[in-house]
């Protein structure tokens, strides 16, 4: 199994060479299915990236703001881009691939969306927060409704 933190901090690495983000915490446990965590900063944004049971996510904050005030990839992606609703995709295991197969896939997409869809995000325009909590507050209900959730 490859180190999955590395994983990320490769394919992300225009983060720190284009944008002057910084490494804030980087964790890979390969005792836990290969779990990872790579958090990067700048002095305004920070955005996690982790791999959980081999399934890659980010969430994007204010680096100020407590981390449960951060957003869903899917929901930054959905403010900033043109085309929406494309950014997660979990490939699925098969004999003709690896697990690090799967995890890679996923993060080069991301990577590409992330640096094609919030550029200007990534060159310091402040996240537009009350924007980004329409577009996840909908997307909310839209789940409750679907799955007849009443919370």
């Amino acid at each position: 199994m490859k180190n999955h933190a590395e994983m990320i901090v490769e394919d992300f690495h225009y983060l720190i060479k284009d944008f002057g983000f910084y490494i804030i915490r980087q964790e890979f446990d390969p005792m836990v299915m290969g779990n990872a965590v790579v958090l990067f900063g700048s002095t305004t944004i920070g955005i996690e990236i982790v791999i959980d049971r081999n399934q890659a996510l980010i969430s994007i904050g204010d680096i100020e703001d407590p981390r449960n005030k951060w957003f869903e990839f899917f929901d930054v992606v959905n403010y900033y881009a043109r085309e929406k609703g494309k950014s997660y995709l979990f490939p699925e295991k098969t004999p003709e691939n690896t697990w690090d197969d799967v995890v890679n896939i996923q993060l080069k997409r991301l990577s590409a969306i992330l640096k094609e869809d919030c550029l200007v995000l990534l060159k310091g325009e402040p996240l537009q927060k009350s924007e980004i909590q329409e577009i996840e507050n909908k997307r909310v209900a839209e789940l409750r409704r679907k799955f007849h959730l009443h919370l």
